[in-house]
């Protein structure tokens, strides 16, 4: 990709580059345009873990596309981190994909913590480490994050490397860490998107009116609908609003069943050039797996509207 921009590449660096690139099915830096990019604040990535794991494609390809990350090497477990501490003091930003419940011991994640006092780390877990937050002490609140908010994340930590703002010290408590990321960094203020159409489908009559507040906020406007039924051999039409087209429909998933995915079918046909997001309390494995074939372009946490709506948004409506 031609933003993929990476100075003073080593060997091993190009390597790791040229590897994710696979991962992420995108162009090594070496066939990037010459287009001279604008000044940014490199920030030093070392990645932890399987990536080529299937979960991890969607943020490996984001990572790849960030022109302020230049990696510096990867390793398969923390173990192999752990023999070169050195490295590990000098990386910005260090990241640990984990799979699975357990996949490293806690004596080696605590080493690992004690060598990245000075940057920032972030543990982005799969969908099968869901409850590990309940029953386990291994990784601190202030390391963890879901894989499927980790792109929203990682966003705000390197506008806030960027602007000198410290890192969140590893004892942090969950409301210091709620609070730290749900604080909008200021140069991170998402575009007004006023240009935009939504559609916010749902039996719930207040989560649609949340979510049609939380889009007029961000200059989304919106039309509201309980789950869309049509008569048999019905035929769909597509339709639009008197300001144009639907741009994105946002489509409640809970519980899903039948008269869901009958009126996800019917929304795809009546907004044909719409994105179309789920909506979901837990977007967990389970579900991952239920609505694998229904091609939505995400699913966005109920309870989490600052990484997971606002974010995903911005990245499918306004793209670099």
């Amino acid at each position: 990709m031609s933003n993929v921009v990476f100075s003073q590449r080593s060997e091993a660096a190009m390597s790791l580059e040229q590897r994710f690139a696979a991962v992420g099915g995108l162009h090594s830096a070496t066939s990037a345009s010459t287009t001279t990019p604008e000044p940014i604040a490199e920030c030093s990535t070392l990645v932890i873990g399987q990536a080529v794991r299937r979960e991890f494609s969607s943020l490996v390809k984001w990572l790849c596309r960030q022109r302020q990350i230049r990696f510096v090497s990867d390793f398969p477990d923390v173990d192999g981190a752990l023999k070169d501490p050195d490295l590990l003091a000098s990386a910005d930003l260090t990241i640990v994909l984990q799979s699975w419940s357990d996949q490293y011991a806690a004596k080696a994640v605590d080493r690992l913590i004690g060598h990245t006092l000075n940057g920032r780390l972030l543990c982005c877990y799969g969908p099968w480490c869901e409850s590990d937050g309940r029953n386990r002490t291994i990784w601190p609140d202030a390391a963890r994050v879901p894989v499927r908010l980790a792109a929203a994340v990682i966003a705000d930590e390197l506008v806030r490397f960027a602007v000198s703002i410290p890192p969140l010290f590893p004892t942090s408590a969950r409301d210091e860490v709620f609070a730290h990321r749900l604080e909008i960094p200021a140069d991170s203020v998402p575009p007004r998107l006023d240009q935009f159409n939504a559609a916010v489908v749902s039996p719930d009559r207040s989560l649609r009116k949340t979510v049609a507040v939380t889009l007029r906020d961000l200059g989304i406007r919106t039309v509201s609908l309980p789950l869309i039924k049509v008569a048999h051999r019905q035929k769909i039409r597509a339709q639009e609003t008197p300001r144009g087209p639907i741009h994105v429909v946002l489509h409640d998933l809970d519980p899903y069943i039948d008269a869901v995915r009958d009126s996800l079918e019917v929304a795809r046909k009546m907004f044909p050039v719409a994105h179309l997001l789920g909506l979901a309390t837990m977007p967990d494995s389970g579900l991952t797996v239920e609505v694998a074939d229904e091609e939505l372009a995400g699913i966005v946490p109920k309870l989490d509207m600052r990484h997971g709506l606002q974010w995903r948004l911005t990245e499918l409506l306004v793209p670099d």
